[in-house]
């Protein structure tokens, strides 16, 4: 059975000023619009950490209880700006005794601009190496 879940995200100027403050990214292409033109865009870039911790929030509606992320990897295909809205799809691929598998797409203006894949494991099936 196939389960597939979407959500529309707004990349705001707020939320890049923000991510910055909280994880030290201070690079002036995520920020300052003639930096972001050095390097050939339009304007500002969303930093790609910030959009997949927004992406999270779909996972967030696989989740069980006792369960966490153990894999999580994305493809930033296109830049994205603010005042984006970017479309995520999450879909859920399989699931077994222990771990559900996601895929995740994001698209703007219908053109595909990350991609990913995401696991979901529970905790009783993670080894500790101590």
């Amino acid at each position: 059975m196939c389960v597939r879940i979407s959500r529309t995200l707004t990349i705001t100027e707020e939320k890049i000023k923000q991510y910055a403050f909280l994880s030290g990214d201070f690079n002036q292409i995520h920020l300052d619009q003639k930096e972001a033109e050095r390097y050939k865009f339009k304007e500002p870039i969303a930093h790609g950490m910030l959009t997949m911790g927004l992406t999270l929030e779909i996972a967030s509606s696989f989740t069980e209880k006792g369960m966490r992320v153990s894999k999580y990897e994305m493809q930033f295909l296109k830049p994205i700006f603010q005042s984006d809205l970017i479309h995520i799809v999450a879909e859920k691929k399989r699931q077994d005794y222990g771990s559900i598998y996601l895929e995740i797409a994001g698209r703007k203006q219908n053109e595909l601009v990350v991609r990913g894949e995401l696991t979901l494991e529970r905790l009783s099936s993670i080894h500790f190496n101590v």
